[in-house]
């Protein structure tokens, strides 16, 4: 994650800034978002590139679907484990060492456990995969083959290293991965499908996004004899331009009772915006499935407190936006031809 740098010391030009920007991203200059319809029995599948993304990007949603009778499946790509500032707050030490990495990445781990325990009681099917905290991005583009599989410049691991992981032994390669996910689309047959915006501020939130685009198509290809049309919904954790407010705050702030939406310069793409509204008890629940990521909390407690709102929002694609994989790359590689590819030594989730 790329931190902003606050610039606003004094509390009455950071009221005023804040109270701008609440206002520009609450009413969307682009459209106005529909309300999600959730049914009963709906099959919920989160895709999320580091341990917390599952909880900021759909913990509200994950409560409502299950409260109609519905399931709810998480799968972790990564185990976050090069966010080398946090490590070295956590662990009170500068030099680190591919072990301390390795202890960092189970700890995250061990945190969506913890966050899944909350939000299901024990009914949520979560899948911790364990690939190296900024692979996704470079296996797509670099390291496709399982014979040329990517090495973390941290961990100094080429597979996953994880005990407990479901994926322990993989080779980081792309293929595999979008295997993997072929085989968890098809299993789960999920009827949302939750997964990172591709034009994301981060190497891994932006390739997961592309990879769920081909997991989709690959199932919805594979089983073209059935009748499913999942919902498709994209989400957004990194952005620009002090998005979303209060993320670069030196304290956290107290958002729960505003609505917050996609950014208005993030582009519509003939997409469509749709939102789900969250209970005041639902918003405590994700508050405290937030708590529970101590080593985020510990280095960022301001960015995750900004997602706790009164609603959760998400651009709605349709199954066609699946096709045409090499033209999503190319049009995220044109907006971002600027963007650091290996962004591991900065903060992020």
């Amino acid at each position: 994650m790329t931190r902003v740098l606050c610039l606003f010391r004094k509390p009455l030009l950071w009221a005023v800034w804040l109270s701008l920007t609440l206002y520009t991203t609450s009413v969307s200059a682009q459209q106005v978002p529909q309300t999600l319809t959730i049914s009963r029995g709906e099959r919920l599948l989160i895709l999320a590139p580091h341990p917390d993304d599952e909880t900021l990007s759909a913990a509200g949603l994950q409560q409502i679907v299950q409260a109609q009778g519905g399931s709810v499946r998480s799968v972790v790509v990564t185990a976050g484990d090069a966010y080398v500032e946090a490590i070295q707050r956590y662990l009170h030490k500068s030099r680190l060492s591919p072990a301390d990495f390795l202890q960092y990445g189970e700890k995250r781990l061990q945190e969506s456990r913890d966050a899944a325990q909350l939000l299901g009681k024990g009914f949520i099917h979560l899948d911790l995969l364990g690939f190296s905290d900024g692979s996704i991005y470079t296996m797509l583009v670099k390291h496709w083959q399982r014979s040329n599989p990517d090495r973390s410049d941290f961990t100094g691991r080429n597979h996953v290293p994880y005990q407990e992981a479901e994926d322990r032994g993989m080779a980081q390669d792309g293929e595999d991965l979008r295997r993997e996910l072929l085989a968890i689309f098809s299993e789960t047959r999920p009827t949302i499908i939750v997964f990172p915006d591709v034009m994301e501020n981060d190497s891994d939130h932006a390739g997961l996004g592309m990879f769920a685009l081909l997991a989709v198509h690959d199932w919805l290809e594979t089983y073209a004899g059935h009748s499913a049309q999942p919902k498709l919904l994209a989400y957004v954790i990194h952005w620009q331009n002090g998005w979303p407010p209060g993320s670069s705050a030196d304290t956290a702030f107290d958002f729960s009772d505003q609505p917050l939406y996609l950014p208005d310069d993030l582009p519509l793409r003939n997409h469509t915006r749709s939102c789900v509204y969250l209970s005041p008890a639902q918003i405590a629940v994700k508050r405290q499935a937030l708590a529970l990521y101590t080593t985020q909390q510990q280095a960022m407690a301001p960015f995750l407190a900004a997602f706790v709102h009164s609603n959760e929002c998400y651009s709605q694609l349709k199954a066609a936006d699946s096709h045409g994989i090499e033209n999503v790359v190319k049009q995220w590689q044109h907006v971002r031809k600027t963007f650091d590819l290996h962004p591991l030594t900065r903060r992020k989730i």
